[in-house]
């Protein structure tokens, strides 16, 4: 017996949607299995998903497991992992490594990524601003909040 690609990827999609209910009812042992499960079959969103439950909901966080999961999903060619990794980059303060995955984001079809990406890539101060978004943590007082 043959396992089609195709099969592999429905089963994968029928784990991500258990691990999303099981987030969803507090089970996260639960959703973490599940998801890694997933991930191995190589669903980008259960990439993403895994690495968002490690690194924001688990305790203890996992950040290096969670940066790996979405550089796995990014290479699936989900954007919205691309545009994680370019959000966490914001939250720290590193400019050049923003603008990488933004670009990553917008070259997958993101549409938050353009214009997010064009204010990263002017000279001034507030390259971090983005339109509806609080300012990142190392932004100082609201006084640096662009008008």
């Amino acid at each position: 017996m043959t396992i089609r690609e195709s099969d592999i990827q429905i089963e994968a999609c029928k784990l991500f949607a258990e691990a999303a209910e099981a987030q969803e009812e507090g089970r996260l042992i639960a959703a973490e299995a599940l998801y890694r499960v997933a991930a191995e079959l190589g669903y980008p969103l259960a990439m993403n998903n895994l690495a968002i439950l490690l690194e924001d909901v688990m305790q203890p966080s996992r950040p290096d497991e969670a940066v790996y999961w979405l550089k796995r999903a990014v290479h699936g060619g989900y954007e919205g992992a691309a545009w994680n990794l370019a959000m966490r980059q914001r939250q720290t303060g590193r400019r050049r490594w923003y603008i990488h995955w933004l670009r990553i984001a917008a070259s997958l079809g993101s549409e938050d990524a353009g214009p997010a990406l064009a204010t990263a890539t002017t000279r001034d101060d507030t390259w971090w601003a983005l339109e509806g978004v609080d300012p990142p943590p190392f932004v100082k007082g609201a006084a640096a909040w662009p008008a």
